[in-house]
């Protein structure tokens, strides 16, 4: 048989891959350059193994918390990075470095770092010379700033064990837990005393499974996976990073443990889980369905979710599955975001959506679009509909005891037309009747709709 040049393309590839398998992608600064004329900072970096890095980027974060990815350019055997800065103010880099065998690294440095090996060029050069001098011979002694955060990211794929594996497994902490994370050790796992037949599962979603357990440092969430995406743990790290980073009260901080866990059925083999705090709250359908006869609170809880949509688009994110399983309202009415799998952080925006979030709450054409509009369809629909059950809960008939949407689905987006839920909505309030004007035109324009900002919802009279 002829092998076919696709075939052929592809065995030298993985030949030449092979070649590097032993490597580790790197991140070298060679050299710093920072023009005072223009405010144009130049980095120069230098990987080991040149042939073996497919690109490199870096998530630039300035003085107001807001994060730019920018790829870095590439020439000869290097690469650099030219970015214009807004008067020195403080800023922090993110560099990242992508093999071609799908490996990553990144290294973290701030601007106080760069500076150490920086050399100042332009018009104010010559009101510091000796300043600049000093600079200057540091580069001309070639010092090599190198740094490694030790944190290689390679994709990894795997079939997942079940969701009842891993209930099995739990019931024996000390076979299924790692024993190398203090924190997982003498842990229990609590039973779920809101479902008929016992079982240590408080809940299951797209991705995986939740398991409530109690530690000396109080109670917190475990969630395994049964199934997610190769590059799962650079997500995670990515997201975390921005988490904590952008200090959103309503966002969880939780921690990634790339090998937490192992099933009987397959004992030599671990797996990643995250810990979160277990908050003790309701989903938003169980918060409607047991207050209906107060439900003038829920148009404090839609003002609530709609400053929380737009404090996350201020700093660029998006959770990417805002759904009743995924909001929680505290014993305070207060909103909490849970669930983190499919959410957008800038530093990920190459990678993609993982998932499509659940269809009674996304724009019909949202595809692979990813970026940080991802939740602005969403909150419209959950907003409209919270204020509708606010003036009439009898509307929520049109929930049919469903936990997967609220008062609309699939089908009120595919033909607004003819859908009887948004015909009476938009009866119950001039508001109404602009909220659901707002809908029909959504539907009619891409999910990254430019024309709508959540903010606009709460003027709205």
């Amino acid at each position: 048989m002829v092998e076919s040049r696709k075939g052929i393309r592809e065995r030298i590839h993985n030949i030449r891959i092979k070649k590097y398998e032993s490597y580790e992608p790197s991140i070298e600064i060679r050299e710093v350059e920072y023009n005072k004329d223009d405010g144009t900072l130049n980095v120069f970096v230098t990987p080991k193994h040149r042939k073996y890095i497919k690109s490199m980027e870096v998530t630039i974060r300035d003085y107001k918390l807001r994060d730019r990815v920018v790829k870095l350019k590439k020439i000869r055997d290097e690469f650099r990075l030219s970015y214009r800065l807004d008067n020195e103010k403080k800023y922090s880099f993110s560099f990242y470095s992508i093999a071609k065998d799908g490996k990553f690294t990144r290294m973290d440095i701030d601007m106080e770092k760069l500076k150490e090996n920086m050399r100042i060029i332009g018009i104010e050069e010559s009101h510091a010379p000796e300043e600049n001098q000093s600079i200057n011979n540091v580069v001309k002694e070639k010092t090599l700033l190198s740094m490694s955060t030790g944190s290689i990211f390679t994709p990894v794929k795997r079939s997942w064990p079940t969701s009842s594996q891993y209930a099995q497994s739990l019931q024996n902490p000390n076979f299924s837990l790692s024993k190398n994370y203090d924190e997982l050790k003498g842990i229990t796992f609590e039973k779920n005393q809101n479902v008929k037949y016992s079982s240590i599962i408080q809940g299951a979603g797209n991705f995986g499974v939740v398991f409530k357990y109690r530690s000396n440092a109080g109670d917190f969430a475990l969630k395994c996976f049964t199934r997610g995406s190769p590059n799962i743990q650079l997500r995670y790290y990515e997201v975390s990073k921005k988490i904590n980073d952008s200090q959103i009260s309503f966002l969880l901080d939780f921690k990634f443990y790339q090998d937490a866990l192992r099933v009987t059925q397959r004992p030599k083999e671990y797996f990643p889980a995250v810990t979160m705090k277990w908050i003790e709250g309701k989903t938003l359908h169980t918060f409607i369905k047991e207050n209906l006869a107060n439900h003038e609170t829920f148009k404090a809880i839609g003002n609530n979710l709609v400053n929380c949509i737009t404090e996350m688009q201020n700093n660029f994110i998006a959770h990417g599955d805002l759904s009743c399983d995924n909001i929680l309202i505290d014993t305070g009415n207060n909103v909490k975001l849970i669930d983190y799998d499919g959410m957008f952080v800038p530093a990920l925006k190459k990678l993609g959506s993982e998932e499509l979030g659940h269809e009674s709450f996304q724009h019909p054409r949202r595809g692979k679009y990813y970026g940080e509009r991802l939740d602005n369809f969403s909150i419209l629909i959950i907003y409209t509909s919270l204020i509708a059950l606010s003036k009439n809960p009898k509307l929520w008939k049109y929930n049919g005891d469903d936990p997967d949407k609220l008062l609309f689905d699939i089908t009120d987006f595919e033909s607004p037309d003819r859908s009887k839920a948004l015909r009476d909505v938009q009866s119950e309030s001039p508001k109404l009747k602009k909220l659901v004007k707002l809908i029909n035109e959504y539907l009619g324009q891409p999910p990254d709709w430019s024309g709508f900002d959540p903010s606009t919802l709460l003027r709205m009279r």
